[in-house]
């Protein structure tokens, strides 16, 4: 793994052996995985990951079939849990903090409940959990054609007026529009294949009766104006995962990372530096089957 030279701080950027799955890495200590959404990519991470350099290890997959990352056959949401395993694994990370955004916080849950042995601790930031909490307009997602769409427009607004307004760069203080069309430029790169077998991955069944049995502790992180998954899924689970705590991010949309994340950095160190990680557990089969 090499750093590129430069005067500016940035991460490591490494490809996994065997898997051309992407990832940044920055910082050493207790191990922080986060995990990005549907159509996004892991530098929306790097402020996060400059945030907690000094006292976290943060490492941040990309996707199959996002940014540079090569698309697979065929996929489900479990198969992305699994594969975040298979990188602990080569990355021999033991114990891990979990961060998950949207379609990533989905995978995140997945791995607290058939991986207690591995996953610590939790965090669920804008987390879709349920599709009764995401807005009526995401449904375009299962339309392999509105998809092909989004990356048409995504790739006029990122790379067309991105080089008229330009894009925020990656660490940044927030925002709307330069976010915005620097997210659109990584979204035009994504896959649409890969992003209709993740969106009807997200359709297909709900983890709400499930999420009583999450056992680390878990911030449950939502932007208070998501219009995407609305902040009354982010109230449901801190309801119902019974070591939780739930923080709104004032006027953070559906990326409080990216819209403010000078706010959402605040709110995940204070729960990282104060919350201690769980203890280790085992699985049942049972449990697994169920999943």
């Amino acid at each position: 793994m090499m750093k590129r030279a430069t005067a500016q701080w940035q991460p490591t950027e490494a490809v996994l052996p065997g898997l051309d799955l992407h990832y940044l890495e920055a910082g050493a200590g207790h191990p922080v995985v986060l995990l990005h959404g549907w159509a996004a990519f892991k530098e929306i991470w790097w402020g996060t990951l400059r945030a907690i350099e000094p006292r976290y290890h943060g490492i941040a997959p990309e996707w199959p079939g996002h940014g540079r990352s090569r698309p697979l056959e065929r996929v489900r949401l479990i198969d992305l849990a699994h594969l975040v395993v298979h990188a602990c694994d080569v990355l021999r990370l033991e114990r891990i903090t979990v961060v998950g955004h949207s379609m990533g916080g989905r995978v995140a849950a997945l791995l607290a409940l058939l991986h207690p042995d591995l996953v610590a601790r939790l965090v669920l930031v804008d987390a879709a959990l349920d599709p009764a909490h995401i807005a009526p307009f995401g449904r375009r997602m299962l339309e392999l054609r509105d998809i092909e769409r989004t990356i048409a427009l995504s790739r006029r607004l990122g790379h067309g007026l991105g080089r008229l307004l330009r894009p925020a760069p990656h660490d940044h203080r927030g925002g709307l529009i330069r976010p915005f069309l620097r997210r659109a430029y990584y979204t035009a790169l994504a896959n649409p294949q890969m992003l209709h077998q993740y969106a009807m991955g997200l359709y297909e069944e709900s983890l709400d009766d499930r999420l009583a049995e999450i056992t680390q502790p878990t911030l449950v992180l939502s932007g208070e104006r998501d219009p995407l998954v609305l902040p009354r899924q982010a109230r449901r689970a801190a309801e119902l995962i019974p070591n939780a705590r739930l923080h709104l991010i004032p006027r953070a949309l559906h990326t409080p990372m990216d819209d403010r994340p000078a706010a959402f950095h605040r709110a995940l160190l204070d729960f990282l530096d104060s919350v201690p990680p769980a203890q280790a557990a085992s699985v049942t089969a049972d449990a697994a089957a169920a999943l």
